[in-house]
């Protein structure tokens, strides 16, 4: 049966690389809610942005407003999460109401949309208040008595390559006389992670983020790390079921183990893969002809029922589906990958 491995080690390794740039790390909880169960043993925070994820630690919490009634703000409030991040302007003055009701403090981030350099955004939402209303807003905020820390948010997107200016990027949009009420700076997460299609310059991205801190100069500076801590330090264990031509059926399926590939046409690299040697296709076990793990992997060794395949980096976004009815793939946290006989 599939099931994905995640090393303890490599969690910890991962999250210490991100935490010795930033002030404070808080873990992208949707991209893989188990990676949490390791990181509760460190410093972190949690970013959270929906109430079914809400189960403990409200006092590391930052949630991620999209929505919720007043009763369940109230109810958030009333379970002790202080740190909240908000997008757009009804929603934040909805929220600052309810909150001057309330006696307690709050850190809260004001999340923008930075200015574009690009000429389109992609597919992608944009999430925040346009850059140009920062002027108007931070000041009444930082009036508001229930403020303790005021933030800005702000957010490429997820496996961010290439958008990696901060300096330039901040400059351009927070004007320098506002830097004196800011509390912290949030760049979010987006940084990425390689893969068979992907190789980004991870030494010059947190390059990038050593040097915008140091930009800040006394404000602090926040991060919210999801598929750089999760995705190496997972491993998909997949078995072989079927052999014909040159395609290897697995025992499980994008739909119930990486929905990555066909959302963000995420290809896993393959333990052992080469250059050149025995061509197969690596096809999850349901009849959906998009169910394709790997279009072209070549190895030193012909295939057969029973034969393992790993998938390296697995571990951001592999959540199931319910298509077909497949089961959940099952998690096993493990000390080291080699404690299972796995040498990278």
């Amino acid at each position: 049966m599939a099931r994905f491995l995640m090393s303890r080690r490599k969690v910890l390794e991962q999250y210490g690389i991100i935490r010795g740039l930033v002030d404070i790390v808080a873990y992208s909880y949707k991209t893989n809610p188990v990676v949490w169960s390791i990181l509760r043993e460190t410093d972190s925070l949690v970013s959270i942005s929906s109430m079914g994820s809400l189960k403990g630690d409200y006092d590391r919490v930052v949630y991620f407003l999209q929505g919720e009634k007043k009763e369940e703000v109230e109810r958030i409030l009333e379970l002790g999460v202080r740190k909240f991040v908000v997008d757009n302007i009804p929603e934040l003055q909805r929220f600052l109401g309810i909150v001057e009701k309330k006696e307690d403090k709050i850190d809260l981030f004001v999340r923008i949309k930075m200015k574009e350099h690009t000429i389109y955004t992609g597919k992608h939402f944009v999430y925040g208040i346009d850059w140009k209303k920062l002027d108007e807003i931070l000041p009444e905020i930082r009036k508001n008595r229930n403020i303790e820390n005021l933030g800005v948010h702000f957010h490429r997107k997820t496996q961010n390559v290439s958008e990696w200016d901060l300096v330039r990027d901040f400059s351009d949009a927070v004007d320098r006389r506002l830097f004196d009420i800011i509390d912290i700076v949030n760049i979010g997460g987006g940084i990425p992670v390689e893969y068979k299609n992907s190789s980004p310059k991870i030494d010059m991205i947190l390059s990038k983020i050593r040097g915008f801190k140091e930009f800040l100069g006394g404000i602090k500076l926040m991060a919210e790390p999801g598929r750089f801590i999760a995705g190496p330090s997972v491993i998909l264990e997949a078995e072989v079921v079927n052999v014909y031509d040159d395609t290897a059926v697995l025992d499980c399926s994008i739909f119930n183990a990486y929905i990555d590939t066909y959302l963000l046409n995420i290809r896993l690299p393959v333990l052992g893969e080469r250059e050149n040697g025995i061509r197969y296709t690596l096809k999850g076990r349901s009849p959906d002809s998009l169910d394709i793990f790997r279009y072209s992997v070549y190895l030193d060794r012909e295939l057969k029922i029973g034969d393992k395949i790993y998938f390296l980096n697995a571990g951001a976004y592999n959540f199931h589906t319910e298509f077909n009815d497949m089961p959940k793939v099952e998690t096993v946290i493990v000390d080291d990958f080699r404690s299972v006989g796995i040498d990278l």
